[in-house]
C-alpha cells in the first residue's frame, strides 16, 4: 500500500511539468524555454535554490538564461528533476550489472597450462593466444570479446556521451541525484557499448569535465579498459592514456589489484 502511495506521488509530480499554467519560472536555454515550477526545481537543485533565494534579475524576471549548456541536455535534466528519470529509460527491475561468467565449455587436442582452469583439453576461441597474460582476458579459453556480459539496456550507444554530459550537469547545478542516476547508466551502458567508438569521446568527455578527485566516471572509465585491454589498440584510447596521466596510473592500479600484484 505504502510502495503505490509513493509510485501515486511521483506520477502526481511528473504531471507539474505539463500543467504550464501553473509554472511561475521559466528556464531558457538558446532558443528553447521550458517553463518550470519554483517548488519543484528548488527543492531538486540547491544551485537553482540559491539562485532565486535573493533578490536579482532572475528573481525579478522570473527567468533563469543558461547559454553555455546544451538545450538537448538541459531538456533531460529538468525531465529527471520532474520525473527522477530520464531517456533512455531503465527497466524497473535494474538495480545491477548483469554480468555472468556462465562461458559455454570447449574441448581441444592440446592442453594449454597458462589459462585458468588449466589441465583441462579446451578449444581457444577464434582470435585467442594463449600466453602468460592470457588470463586478464579470458575464462574457460573464452575471451571477453567472444563472451561479453548479457547487458540488457535500451538506447543506442549515444548514450554513453549523454550519461557523462548529464552527470557534469549533475554537479554544475547541485543535483545529486542526477550524478548518482547518470553514473548507474554510464556503468550499463559502458559494459555494453565498450568496443564502440563513442567509449573513448565519451570517456575523454568524463575526463575533461571532473576534477581529480571526483572519481564517479573516471573509475568506471579505467576499470572498462581494464577488462578490454584491447582498447589500448584504438588511437583515440590511446591518445586518452597520453593525455590523461591519472587515467594511465588508474588503469595500472586497476590491473594490479585485479592480478594481485599488490598482495
Amino acid at each position: 500500500m505504502a510502495d503505490e502511495a509513493v509510485r501515486q506521488l511521483l506520477a502526481d509530480v511528473k504531471k507539474f511539468i505539463k500543467a504550464t499554467e501553473l509554472s511561475d519560472l521559466e528556464i531558457t536555454c538558446d532558443n528553447h524555454i521550458y517553463r518550470v515550477h519554483k517548488l519543484v526545481l528548488c527543492t531538486r537543485s540547491q544551485f537553482f535554490a540559491n539562485a532565486l533565494k535573493f533578490p536579482g534579475k532572475e528573481h525579478e524576471e522570473g527567468r533563469i538564461d543558461l547559454p553555455d549548456d546544451e538545450p538537448s541536455i538541459i531538456k533531460l535534466m529538468i525531465d529527471y528533476i520532474y520525473e527522477a528519470e530520464y531517456e533512455p529509460h531503465l527497466p524497473r527491475d535494474i538495480t545491477k550489472l548483469a554480468a555472468s561468467d556462465d562461458r559455454p565449455k570447449h574441448s581441444c587436442k592440446t592442453g594449454h597450462m597458462t589459462c585458468p582452469n588449466y589441465g583441462t583439453s579446451r578449444l581457444v576461441c577464434s582470435h585467442h593466444t594463449c600466453g602468460i597474460s592470457c588470463a586478464f582476458t579470458c575464462k574457460d579459453f573464452v575471451c571477453d570479446s567472444c563472451y561479453p556480459p548479457p547487458i540488457i539496456i535500451p538506447g543506442p550507444s549515444g548514450q554513453l556521451l549523454v550519461h557523462a554530459k548529464l552527470y557534469e550537469i549533475g554537479d554544475k547545478y547541485q543535483i545529486s541525484g542526477l550524478k548518482e542516476l547518470s553514473k548507474f547508466k554510464f556503468e550499463l551502458a559502458c559494459a555494453k557499448f565498450w568496443d564502440d567508438q563513442v567509449f573513448a569521446e565519451a570517456a575523454n568527455h568524463a575526463f575533461a569535465t571532473t576534477p581529480e578527485d571526483d572519481k564517479g566516471l573516471r573509475r568506471i572509465v579505467c576499470k572498462t579498459i581494464s577488462e578490454h585491454m584491447g582498447l589500448l589498440k584504438k588511437k583515440d584510447v590511446a591518445a586518452l592514456m597520453t593525455e590523461y596521466n591519472d587515467l594511465a596510473f588508474g588503469l595500472l592500479m586497476e590491473k594490479a589489484e585485479k592480478c594481485g600484484w599488490l598482495n
